[in-house]
């Protein structure tokens, strides 16, 4: 439960948007290193890159989060989000999207923030409320994909 809760407080301090909005999250019973090489190899499977990933067991172990393995990947489509931050330069803290993977006990944890919760930055932009749903069902079915791994 204290994994957890550090998770929503990374999450939540990455993307500070209102209180009332969800995560999205799924366990795997596979390794993290197995759930880490599958996800970075089933991110372009739905047309995105990935542009980075983060260690950051070091910095949680600071704040008493105990993990051999913790890991930030960072992700998305190059021309979608220039075209994004050109009309929208604010949304730049939330791009690209995240999904944190995180080792715990014998399985392994993967969360990111449901990109809908930014709806309500944009209440009056239709085609970037369609783009939210749009990755968060991408994230869903990515995530579920996770949840199947076996190993």
């Amino acid at each position: 439960m204290r994994m957890i809760v550090g998770i929503c407080l990374v999450l939540l301090l990455t993307f500070p948007v209102q209180a009332d909005q969800t995560l999205v999250m799924a366990r795997s019973s596979a390794k993290a290193a197995h759930v880490m090489d599958v996800l970075r190899e089933t991110i372009p499977e739905y047309g995105y890159s990935v542009a980075h990933v983060q260690r950051c067991d070091g910095g949680m172990a600071e704040f008493d989060y105990k993990t051999d393995f913790y890991r930030v990947v960072f992700f998305g489509r190059v021309e979608e989000v220039r075209s994004i931050l050109a009309r929208h330069p604010e949304m730049s803290p939330y791009l690209p999207l995240k999904i944190v993977v995180i080792a715990e006990n014998n399985e392994t944890l993967l969360a990111a923030m449901d990109p809908r919760a930014l709806g309500s930055m944009f209440p009056g932009d239709a085609q970037l409320q369609l783009q939210f749903s749009r990755w968060y069902n991408d994230i869903q079915s990515m995530l579920d994909e996770m949840r199947q791994l076996k190993k």
